[in-house]
């Protein structure tokens, strides 16, 4: 069976990815294709396209020209070569830089073309629509800086609305199944003194000929004979083998007259727990950089690291004797391993995928073995910085949590006026080895202060690869634009294991309908 794909506010394609990379069980096609995939950015709309152009390659049976990854380093202008040339010219039209609800006949352009596309196709071919409108107006963090400012109107902000852009492509293409995803907070949203989500509820129900409304959950629909709850339109990602404690409203919706076909869809079956370990321990180590604020900016070498990091603790140990005996002499240890350690490599390296416990999520992520590893250079970080991930990595391993504000040394306190006032309890956090991470948002490509690597003797915050392990990314996958920007995509995807398992429901639901066709 032919599924078209409608992508759109598709950001680095981490939903799409999911759809674009199933196959059934025992079969080598890929039902689900893209129509189009929109998106606003210019750097998360650049990686869509080179995952369109490799996915492309991969399901040609084509290998990667040379000069795939010397684009995705910058040192090459285009991806392909002579031979694969018509499948980035294909890329380039299915993936689409346009910022949706901004200019109505440029919007009336692109419904036109798909309109065509679907014509010029195969007509029978049933047509899925999937993404989520731009979060930051719905998140809890958006609505907390929102509250701060005095000049902000909800009413106003045309993010609130961007989801009637998804409703108008709706009406229009009127698809067999949408899936729709947002951020939690949108639960408790309100404009006007209403429920934003009640409304978007009600509109997706009542759009072009009707939709009934699955839990992916538990598999019952919405309404007023199944479940009335929206708070089972939520995802737990750590729940379906995701190592990431990310929880996204996600609505399937399904065509009234084919829901009325069927009583529920099948759920998502829960997977066993993947840690952080199990996601990142593999990658090589890496040494953090000085950044231009520190003395040792300009010769930056692992000596001056080192240098750095003894000096540091070394005095917080001779000078605090408040810190309990067993603090100490963990960091004692972890200092002396970084004493011996030789530097890590800083050239090339390539995945070498050896040892694994081979869990659903390694078979998915890890697919690139003997290929370079990229997007996995640190970012560079301030002297004081250095000494207290080293300080928060030691305190998390030796006493299984994360520091708290009250557990620092005065020492390592950070030059902000408001550290003792309560606001900044967890401002230092290690994502710890042995569960799943907390979630991976957009502002990982501020600081890594949130994102502290487990292993002391690295002391440093996630690279953007290992960012991208805990979405559940496969390392085939390439980030472009700069380090922040990629930092900023990985942090807004949905994660494609996730998305992989949600096709595999919308797989499943139209071959029910369609009588097993293939």
């Amino acid at each position: 069976m032919h599924i078209n794909v409608i992508d759109l506010f598709a950001g680095p394609g981490g939903l799409g990815e999911g759809f674009f990379s199933f196959n059934p069980v025992g079969e080598k096609y890929f039902p689900f294709q893209a129509l189009c995939s929109v998106e606003k950015d210019i750097y998360a709309h650049a990686t869509l396209r080179l995952r369109a152009f490799y996915r492309k390659l991969v399901q040609s049976g084509q290998l990667l020209p040379d000069n795939y990854y010397r684009y995705a380093r910058n040192l090459a202008d285009l991806p392909h070569d002579e031979h694969s040339a018509k499948l980035w010219e294909n890329a380039c039209e299915e993936t689409l830089l346009l910022t949706l609800g901004d200019d109505e006949a440029k919007d009336m352009h692109l419904f036109n073309v798909l309109k065509q596309k679907l014509i010029c196709g195969s007509q029978v071919a049933p047509t899925v629509l999937i993404g989520g409108p731009p979060c930051q107006a719905y998140s809890l963090v958006g609505r907390a800086r929102n509250k701060g400012n005095s000049a902000y109107v909800p009413e106003k902000d045309g993010r609130h609305f961007l989801y009637k852009e998804y409703l108008k492509i709706m009406e229009i293409f009127s698809p067999d199944i949408f899936i729709m995803e947002n951020v939690k907070g949108l639960l408790t949203s309100q404009v006007n003194g209403g429920a934003v989500f009640n409304q978007i509820l009600a509109d997706l129900q009542t759009c072009s000929e009707g939709y009934t409304l699955f839990s992916l959950n538990t598999g019952e629909p919405f309404g007023e004979h199944g479940f009335t709850d929206p708070r089972d339109f939520v995802l737990a990602s750590e729940k379906y083998g995701v190592p990431q404690a990310r929880h996204r409203i996600i609505i399937m919706g399904v065509k009234k007259s084919t829901a009325a076909l069927i009583e529920r869809i099948r759920s998502l079956e829960e997977k066993p727990p993947v840690s952080v370990g199990d996601a990142i321990s593999n990658l090589p180590a890496r040494r953090s950089s000085f950044s231009n604020r520190s003395r040792f900016f300009s010769t930056n070498t692992f000596e001056d690291w080192k240098l750095n990091l003894n000096r540091g603790i070394n005095n917080l140990l001779s000078t605090d004797k408040s810190l309990d005996t067993e603090l100490v002499e963990a960091m004692k240890d972890y200092l002396l391993k970084i004493n011996n350690s030789v530097e890590p490599r800083q050239q090339k390296e390539f995945y070498q995928y050896l040892d694994m416990s081979r869990k659903e999520y390694h078979d998915f992520v890890c697919d690139s073995q003997g290929e370079e590893v990229l997007s996995h250079e640190p970012r560079p970080h301030m002297d004081s910085d250095l000494i207290r991930y080293f300080f928060c990595a030691v305190f998390r391993r030796a006493k299984g949590r994360n520091p708290r504000d009250h557990d620092f040394p005065a020492m390592l306190a950070p030059e902000h006026k408001s550290w003792n006032s309560g606001k900044f309890m967890d401002r230092f956090k290690v994502q710890g080895e042995d569960g799943f991470s907390s979630t991976v948002t957009s502002h990982i490509s501020k600081d890594g202060h949130y994102f502290i690597h487990p292993d002391p003797v690295q002391c440093r915050s996630l690279t953007v690869r290992e960012a991208a392990r805990l979405q559940s990314f496969p390392d085939s996958y390439l980030f472009m634009g700069p380090r922040t920007q990629q930092y900023h995509q990985v942090g807004n995807a949905v994660p494609p294991l996730l998305a992989r398992q949600i096709a595999s429901i919308v797989y499943d639901t139209l071959m029910s309908v369609n009588g097993g066709m293939k």
